[in-house]
Order: structure tokens, then C-alpha cells, then sequence
């Protein structure tokens, strides 16, 4: 007698189409993932009609970027990696300064940039840009 094994079929996991599966979870994970948006410099701009604020001599630092790449702090010429700890003790003396960032029409944008990333690594929280000539 001739005994018969049985044959056990392999053992299969059915598989959906793998294009389909990525697929779906592509979307799960970009619909439950958190897009981080970094906030830039807010301005707030004058409306048309809108009188300048006059604020006394004492309360303004006046950085003035020319257009041969140099720097003056109230008048005097101060190098751009010495700015903002200058601009630090100032705002130490009184927080409520504001920093009036003005910027030669030929001067180098890169200039200006550095320029305002020094003023913004002293701490300082009221920003004026002007761009022209300094009155």
C-alpha cells in the first residue's frame, strides 16, 4: 500500500497591489503631518495719509549702512561684527530704543542683511528701515 503524503499548500499572503498600499500611506502621512512655517520680520507700514511719529534724538539709534559697505552707529563708523554689541549695551541703558536701519539706495543688498541680522541678534524689538538718503 502506497501511502499518500498530503500536500500542504505554501502558506501565501495575499498581497494588494504595492503601488496602492504606498500610495495610501503617502497620503495618511502628509495629511497627519505638521508643516512648521517660521515667521519673518512683521511690519507694520504707515497708512497713505498717515503722520510720522517724531520721537526725540534719545530714544533712536541710528545705523546707517552706506554704499561702500560701511557701517555708523550715531554717527560713527563701527565694524558690522561689532554692531550688535553695541547696539546690546545701548538697549541695556534703555529698552525702548528703537533702532532706525538705514540703507543707502546703491549700497549692497548682502550689506543691508548682515546688517539687519546684527540688529536683530542685539535683542532689539522696535525696527524702523528706511531706505534712501538719511534726512
Amino acid at each position: 500500500m502506497k501511502i499518500l503524503k498530503r500536500r500542504h499548500p505554501h502558506p501565501e499572503i495575499p498581497l494588494v497591489s504595492t503601488a496602492d498600499v504606498s500610495f495610501l500611506l503617502l497620503i495618511f502621512f502628509l495629511s497627519t503631518t505638521i508643516f512648521v512655517t517660521h515667521r519673518g520680520i512683521s511690519l507694520e507700514l504707515p497708512r497713505p495719509g498717515e503722520r510720522a511719529i517724531v520721537l526725540p534724538a534719545d530714544k533712536v539709534a541710528r545705523v546707517l549702512v552706506r554704499a561702500d559697505r560701511t557701517i555708523q552707529l550715531n554717527g560713527e563708523v563701527v565694524a558690522m561684527g561689532a554692531l550688535g554689541r553695541l547696539l546690546e549695551t545701548l538697549l541695556e541703558a534703555r529698552p525702548d530704543l528703537l533702532v532706525r536701519l538705514s540703507v543707502d539706495p546703491s549700497a549692497p543688498y548682502a550689506a543691508m542683511v548682515q546688517a539687519l541680522d546684527q540688529v536683530k541678534l542685539s535683542g532689539a524689538r522696535q525696527i524702523a528701515i528706511q531706505t534712501g538718503t538719511e534726512p
